[in-house]
């Protein structure tokens, strides 16, 4: 007869490894295969242990079996010895995936740049020549805990270089939410304002994204972005099958925006200097923002998706004390196109606004910003290009204030290289036309050239 305290040893350890296998098959990534196949070593030599462990014991019992004159004590250490070691074996091996902590992930980028645009220091008038040599761009950390089947997080935290060289830390989001079904997660917090394609698919780690840049007007906003690209508020997001195709949508609410500091650049008689304010804290004049987004993923066409979206936000504009210079109703709609599929890349989406002075007389004012985007996978090359103009009402306070709020005409060429699934190498040219960039009424226009290369990682 087997011994059943060592017995019961040997089947809790075999147990045990099956409860590692089958958690870490639960949380590992399907991208990280060297990390399966470390876990799969080390269960293949536990089993081989606990094999010879085994073996040991049968020819222990074996001899316990025959008729012996002297060593019953010795035998009976040499079980006990054994029982200790599957003891331990079985501890080790039970211990909980979770008990290793969070996982990191995250996103970095380095490179080059040579620009020669002129940047206009709104209170002196004076121009700055653009940047030339090596750069840093961000470093990005980003969260995903889980607390359960339903109840999860993502948090993102970026660390980035700005025009002048200083390191400014940002919470880029941070937000909760909770999964009822696939129709159905809300989540609540600060997170990616889910209008268009680009500001949703792509976030602050630069390696997902085809290209270097960011089109401009979609830029985030310490990055001379004209849109709220975060909202600190509620969201409610899903996706459904309607005859055999995908319907995804999102409905959110949050906190709107305000213009800060624009009160040197209007002084000086050319245009301001602010830039949008998301309100993280709330605001003591609380004005709320409302959007959707509405998505088609044609079943026919895999890696199609077409949609459209809206956002009306009231926004005020404050000078440098706090003090509130007026107030615009900020409302765009707009349509997008988006197409992956094996080697060729489609990106679209247009925005056109009607932006309502709700302080002064200037009524309502018509502007419109579009950018076109493709790309071809050729093995482990892309070259693309990209095509983007705005066409901004100088009237509108709401672009009259902010310094990137001049309308303007952009082209990019570029190749990206991938080195591996992880990082990739990238090179773009780009030309870029601004107007009315001066006094109001003046119609100064800045055009330029600009060369970038960067190195993008993910972890």
């Amino acid at each position: 007869m087997r011994n059943p305290i060592l017995t019961r040893h040997v089947l809790s350890a075999i147990g045990a490894a099956a409860l590692v296998i089958a958690t870490s098959a639960q949380a590992a990534d399907a991208t990280e295969a060297g990390r399966i196949a470390e876990l799969e070593k080390k269960l293949e030599r536990s089993l081989r242990l606990i094999e010879d462990l085994s073996s040991k014991l049968d020819k222990l019992e074996q001899a316990n079996a025959a008729p012996k004159e002297t060593g019953n004590s010795q035998q009976a250490a040499k079980v006990e010895e054994l029982e200790k070691q599957v003891g331990q074996l079985t501890a080790g091996m039970g211990t909980r995936s979770e008990d290793t902590g969070l996982p990191v992930h995250g996103f970095g980028d380095v490179g080059f740049a040579r620009s020669a645009e002129d940047h206009i220091n709104q209170a002196s008038g004076k121009r700055i020549e653009g940047a030339k040599g090596f750069t840093v761009g961000s470093f990005d950390l980003y969260l995903t805990p889980q607390f359960g089947d339903r109840v999860k997080a993502l948090v993102e935290l970026n660390f980035e270089v700005n025009r002048e060289g200083s390191v400014g830390t940002d919470l880029e989001r941070l937000q909760v939410g909770y999964t009822f079904n696939d129709a159905l997660t809300a989540w609540v917090g600060r997170f990616h304002t889910p209008y268009g394609y680009w500001n949703t698919a792509f976030h602050h780690g630069s390696q997902i994204q085809t290209s270097i840049s960011r089109p401009l007007f979609l830029d985030f906003e310490d990055s001379g972005g004209i849109l709220p690209a975060h909202t600190t508020g509620a969201w409610l997001t899903g996706s459904m099958p309607v005859a055999g195709d995908k319907v995804s949508y999102d409905l959110y609410v949050g906190n709107a925006p305000r213009i800060q500091d624009v009160t040197a650049g209007l002084a000086a008689g050319r245009y301001g200097d602010g830039a949008l304010d998301m309100k993280m804290a709330g605001n003591t004049s609380y004005t709320s923002s409302l959007g959707f987004n509405l998505g088609y993923s044609p079943s026919r066409i895999d890696g199609l998706k077409v949609g459209i979206h809206g956002l009306r936000a009231r926004v005020g504009a404050d000078d440098t004390n706090g003090a509130l210079l007026d107030t615009t109703r900020m409302q765009t709609l707009g349509a997008y196109g988006a197409y992956s599929g094996e080697r060729l890349e489609l990106l679209a989406e247009y925005y056109h606004f009607w932006n309502k002075d709700l302080t002064g007389a200037t009524g309502t004012h018509d502007s419109s910003a579009w950018y076109a985007q493709a790309g071809y996978n050729i093995g482990a090359w892309t070259p693309y290009g990209r095509l983007e103009k705005t066409d901004l009402d100088q009237k509108d306070n709401y672009f009259l204030h902010q310094a990137s709020g001049r309308s303007y005409k952009k082209a990019v060429l570029g190749l990206r290289y991938d080195v591996d699934a992880k990082s990739a190498v990238k090179i773009e040219l780009a030309t870029t036309r601004k107007s009315n960039i001066g006094i109001p009424g003046t119609n100064i226009d800045d055009q330029f050239g600009e060369v970038r290369a960067q190195y993008a990682i993910r972890f």
